[in-house]
């Protein structure tokens, strides 16, 4: 049965209601692929990123820019898998695992629009391995990189699907994110903050059962994530990210509909 579109409207109720059915509906796969794609911050140094944002002294530059980019290459291969299963799902389809290898052509856009994104991860990295322990400098230029971050969220957060769907490059899925995206931020950033407050509550009370004492949260970086308290919390940070795949499709979906009144097959006849 097809999602229930109604009049073409991009409302948080709405999006997070039919982000929750399609994860739902696919819970296993969604999750599984997540995981195994997630995976691949094993095969980086653990204790790297913890070292930075506890001002060590010095840090591995080849590896501190590795686990960054890694992080970044995960996150943007989860958006673009879960793209076309999504899709079908919004066009009253049922998912097939070969819908996740429908975006495998345009990896490597996702991966580079991702990594613009994702500058000011490096931007922060940079500056604490610059002025390590100089809390004044960490804290403002950390303050002002937030803020940074968030307007491109603001502005090219559909970066995934634009690419995956429209194929019109890196740019020009960036241009299209964002011109989707006008007159609605707000609403986004409302979406981002229930997801936000709900994971990072799930993390806490993960922690809190784990045994792991308020005083010592701040420490949850640098858990192992060979201990039971790391393996919960590794996998319930694919969870989200899988989520987050699809609430960014669907969010693109509603936006794209109201915006210039594409019904779902029109979305889907640009992939097919």
């Amino acid at each position: 049965m097809a999602i229930n579109t109604g009049t073409p409207r991009f409302t948080i109720g709405r999006t997070l209601g039919d982000s929750l059915k399609i994860f739902g509906r696919n819970f296993i796969v969604f999750a599984l692929v997540a995981l195994a794609i997630r995976l691949l911050l094993l095969a980086v140094p653990q204790g790297q990123a913890a070292g930075v944002t506890t001002g060590a002294s010095q840090i591995n530059w080849f590896s501190a820019i590795v686990s960054t980019a890694v992080a970044i290459v995960v996150g943007s291969v989860t958006k673009a898998v879960l793209v076309f299963p999504t899709m079908q799902n919004l066009r009253g389809q049922k998912a097939l695992v070969s819908d996740l290898w429908m975006s495998v052509p345009v990896l490597p856009a996702v991966i580079m629009a991702g990594a613009i994104f994702g500058l000011p991860s490096f931007v922060s990295l940079t500056i604490q391995g610059l002025f390590p322990g100089d809390a004044v400098v960490i804290g403002l230029s950390g303050f002002v990189v937030g803020i940074v971050a968030l307007v491109l969220v603001f502005m090219w957060w559909l970066y995934a699907p634009t690419i995956a769907i429209e194929r019109g490059g890196v740019l020009q899925g960036l241009r299209r994110g964002n011109y989707l995206l006008g007159g609605q931020r707000w609403r986004v950033f409302g979406l981002l903050v229930i997801l936000g407050v709900a994971s990072s509550a799930v993390v806490l009370s993960i922690a809190l059962i784990g045994g792991v004492g308020l005083t010592n949260l701040a420490s949850l970086a640098s858990i192992s994530t060979t201990s039971p308290i790391g393996i919960a919390i590794f996998i319930f940070s694919a969870l989200i990210s899988a989520f987050d795949g699809v609430l960014i499709t669907v969010s693109y979906y509603h936006l794209r509909v109201e915006k210039e009144g594409a019904i779902t097959e029109d979305l889907v006849q640009v992939f097919d």
